[in-house]
């Protein structure tokens, strides 16, 4: 057996690290950030607290590279949105927002409550307002384009729906069906 290249080490390192990512948001949206525990994460990861501090200097770093990841993730909703004709890419965000309120519940868990305590970690306060701003900026530009009056605020309570349907998601569970609400959006801003 030949000794492993840099490339193929670099590629276990990017394995071991988006395996325990993946146990750590598993674990924060299902118990909280407080509430996890660096041996629950590793364990769950399959790998030892030693192993991860190689990977991660604490939970709050690790923290910050989910947060990261989300940011990351953002870039390729876009790359995945992105159309010429407003109404078509309002109607592909508002379809790729409702498949990620279906499938990515423990990640809406760890935001909801990550929410709850901006004032404990600023890198969140920081995401969610550029977040804001720059959906509202999105949305507003697409809403004006596609006719509707008073695009600004229509931006924000598109915004503010999208926020209370992954609350009631989250307090609901899988009786909460999403699919009728999201032809009702369609319908009203896309199909003019």
């Amino acid at each position: 057996m030949s000794p492993r290249s840099k490339a193929q080490f670099e590629e276990i390192r990017d394995q071991s690290r988006e395996k325990i990512m993946a146990a750590a948001l598993q674990l924060f949206g299902t118990n909280g950030y407080e509430a996890t525990t660096i041996n629950q994460i590793a364990r769950e990861a399959g790998y030892s607290k030693g192993l991860l501090y190689n990977y991660f200097d604490s939970k709050e770093d690790l923290l910050k590279e989910l947060i990261d990841s989300l940011k990351e993730g953002e870039h390729d909703m876009m790359d995945k949105v992105v159309d010429d004709d407003p109404g078509v890419m309002l109607e592909n965000i508002i379809r790729f927002t409702f498949k990620e309120l279906s499938d990515k519940m423990e990640l809406w868990k760890l935001i909801t409550s990550l929410a709850i305590q901006v004032e404990r970690f600023s890198f969140v306060h920081e995401l969610a307002v550029n977040k804001l701003n720059t959906y509202l900026t999105i949305f507003e530009d697409l809403l004006s384009r596609i006719g509707v009056p008073n695009a600004k605020a229509e931006a924000q309570m598109l915004l503010a729906m999208f926020d209370g349907l992954g609350m009631q998601k989250l307090f609901v569970k899988t009786d909460y069906q999403l699919d009728d609400f999201e032809e009702f959006l369609i319908d009203k801003y896309c199909r003019r």
